[in-house]
């Protein structure tokens, strides 16, 4: 105990002999001599003038440290900000020894709430490329220090930034992203040692906490390749991670390989970023065995809604396609080419694309997007092609061309949950649209959309006609609450569309083991209404009670909310009809029966083909077959009457 308390004494004493010798060499040094050398260099090294309005301070201890009060940096000439850094304190702790020989070896520097203005001209210059350190120095400048003030070694082992802000604004678009710095740093033994970092704040109001390993300094300075990069932590409320070896020639920064994750989804392969033109190029070559578009959404999340508490409160929207501007200007700042393929895509409603394989080639603001996967049991192949040279009118193109998917699982994912067997669904869209929002795509939609099922068997719910589709079928179909399920033969939807608007002529189809039904009418992507006549039709041979028809049928109103009523045109018809038929006697009975029952010919297929444009869909045939019905007895003509006027 006697050793350790003599040690202890030792040191004591020596701490206290270089407190003394520092003061005794701080007595004779003005430290503000210092500023102007400091100055001078920063000149020197960025072009930049460096204002200290504070004054520096040097306070002792074990760890003396040199502080700078109110600091700001000057912006380059074709800056927007007038200064590129502002803060409210800059502190570099020292060496000690170094220090009685009157040298200032930095060993930890931080700012104090600083405010950092990065940007680029609208050639893609950044206002953090120096003249000294780019070669492009006067031939003529200083190359040192002036005489009589020296500054020693600038060994950085640690780097702090704590209650800060970064803007990064794109000359070229005028886009602007905003970092909210709590805190970041980094630590290195010395420029031969590996460094860690870590960070703790916002990016565009996205909670981020990383922390990462790096390869040492010296490493970069000399150009020796590949370089370390393993960053880890959280980007909103997911985990993510980055791993790869950089490499540099000329201006290309290869990462390779290349594992990058987010939540559940997991990147492996290659990319490559290559500057020095009229924009960045990005190449990639990527995997994943699973990817979760929901995940990805997220980590926009908190960027939406941020904005929507900062914008004005608006009424909810009563349109079906969001009003909410899709920002595609970004494609103009950036050229790609990449393949990804990924085994497993999930959807945000839970469902799955498998094999899902996307080609992307984007030059000059336009995007070329071909699209293959494995989807709903079937196959599906297209291409989305985005302008946005002209954005925020941006141009879009839609083809598609799915083959064989299940009728179950495609009326799921359209939120019509039913129980069904069997179904085979192919579905072909060529759509051209403009616009700055999926209304406005929508509204602006011209082109084909074409969906055809096969033969399916539908489970009949009794007493589940609350959605707007299930009265549709109720209304069109007599036998739905009577037998336990529908046999579909086919259905067809065929809408050919100009400048938002569906004009329905017959092509709309269903046809059942019973009945069939053809719709006419338009489709307004514009206003989002549906405005539709739909005509049943009684198989021949099917016995039923003719108070059972529910006759024409008019489906209308908003896409969120149609109506299901009796088409008055259509029945004044069937009344002129009836009115003629009365005035013949029984004949004019039988002719009431074959008005509502409207008999189709023996080619079941009849409506499906006129759907198709296959066939005229002619009811000459169907007349003569309807005129060998037997008359309809007047009871049920009564009845029949009593439901075409509401009674």
């Amino acid at each position: 105990m006697r050793v350790f308390w003599r040690t202890l004494a030792v040191l004591g004493g020596v701490v206290l002999l270089l407190l003394i010798a520092v003061a005794v060499a701080i007595r004779s040094v003005d430290i503000n001599e210092f500023l102007g050398p400091l100055q001078q260099r920063v000149k020197e090294a960025t072009g930049r003038d460096l204002t200290v309005r504070g004054g520096i301070d040097l306070k002792l201890g074990l760890e003396p440290k040199l502080v700078i009060n109110d600091v700001s940096l000057g912006n380059a000439t074709w800056g927007k900000q007038p200064q590129m850094l502002t803060a409210k304190q800059l502190e570099a702790q020292i060496e000690l020894l170094p220090l009685l020989r009157k040298r200032f070896e930095i060993v930890r520097f931080k700012l104090v709430e600083p405010n950092i203005a990065l940007e680029t001209d609208g050639k893609g210059n950044g206002n953090w490329e120096f003249p000294a350190l780019t070669g492009t120095a006067q031939p003529n400048a200083p190359t040192s220090a002036p005489s009589g003030a020296t500054l020693g070694a600038l060994a950085v082992g640690d780097l702090a930034i704590s209650d800060g802000s970064l803007t990064y604004r794109d000359g070229r678009t005028g886009e602007t992203t905003t970092v909210l710095i709590e805190q970041l740093a980094v630590h290195a033994r010395d420029a031969q040692s590996p460094i860690s970092g870590s960070f703790r704040g916002k990016i565009n109001n996205t909670p981020i906490a990383l922390e990462g390993d790096f390869g040492p300094l010296d490493q970069v300075l000399h150009q020796r390749w590949p370089y370390p990069v393993a960053v880890q932590g959280n980007i909103g409320t997911q985990k993510a991670s980055v791993r790869s070896q950089l490499s540099v020639q000329s201006k290309t920064i290869n990462a390779t390989p290349l594992q990058a994750a987010y939540g559940t989804t997991q990147l492996t392969g290659q990319m490559s970023v290559t500057t020095g033109g009229p924009r960045p190029k990005v190449d990639f070559k990527l995997s994943a065995p699973t990817m979760t578009l929901a995940e990805l959404a997220a980590a926009g999340q908190a960027n939406t809604i941020a904005a929507k508490a900062a914008a004005p409160a608006h009424a909810k929207s009563r349109y079906v396609f969001g009003e909410e501007p899709i920002d595609v200007s970004e494609l103009r700042s950036v050229d790609a080419t990449g393949d990804l393929a990924i085994d497993k895509l999930v959807l945000p409603d839970g469902q799955h694309l498998d094999h899902a394989h996307v080609q992307i080639a984007l030059q000059d603001g336009r995007l070329n997007m071909p699209v293959q996967a494995s989807a709903f049991g079937g196959s599906v192949q297209g291409r989305v092609q985005v302008d946005a040279t002209h954005a925020p009118d941006a141009g879009l193109v839609l083809n598609l061309d799915a083959r064989s998917l299940d009728l179950s699982a495609v009326l799921a994912a359209l939120g019509m949950k039913r129980e069904v067997r069997g179904g085979k669904v192919d579905v072909r869209a060529d759509i051209s649209a403009r616009g700055a929002s999926a209304r406005q795509w929508a509204s602006t939609a011209s082109g084909t959309f074409l969906a055809t099922s096969g033969q399916a068997s539908f489970v009949n719910t009794k007493g589940s006609a609350t959605e707007s589709v299930d009265k549709l079928a109720e209304a069109v179909n007599p036998f739905r609450n009577v037998d336990a399920t529908t046999e579909l033969r086919c259905a067809v939807v065929r809408l050919p569309l100009k400048s938002g608007v569906a004009s329905v002529d017959r092509s709309i189809a269903v046809e059942t083991d019973k009945l069939g039904a053809t719709a006419s009418g338009t489709i307004d992507f514009r206003s989002e209404t549906i405005d539709l006549s739909v005509k049943p039709q009684i198989r021949q041979g099917i016995p039923i009670n003719i108070s059972q028809i529910a006759e024409l049928v008019r489906f209308h109103g908003p896409f969120t909310a149609p109506t299901v009523g009796v088409d008055a045109v259509a029945a004044a018809s069937t009344v002129a009809k009836l009115a003629a038929g009365m005035s013949t006697g029984g004949g004019g009975l039988a002719a009431l029966g074959n008005v509502l029952l409207a008999q189709p010919t023996g080619d079941t297929g009849a409506p499906c083909q006129v759907a198709l444009g296959r066939a005229s869909g002619s009811s000459q045939p169907a007349q003569k077959a309807a005129t060998k019905q037997q008359p309809v007895p007047t009871d049920e003509v009564n009845k029949a009457l009593g439901k075409l006027f509401g009674r």
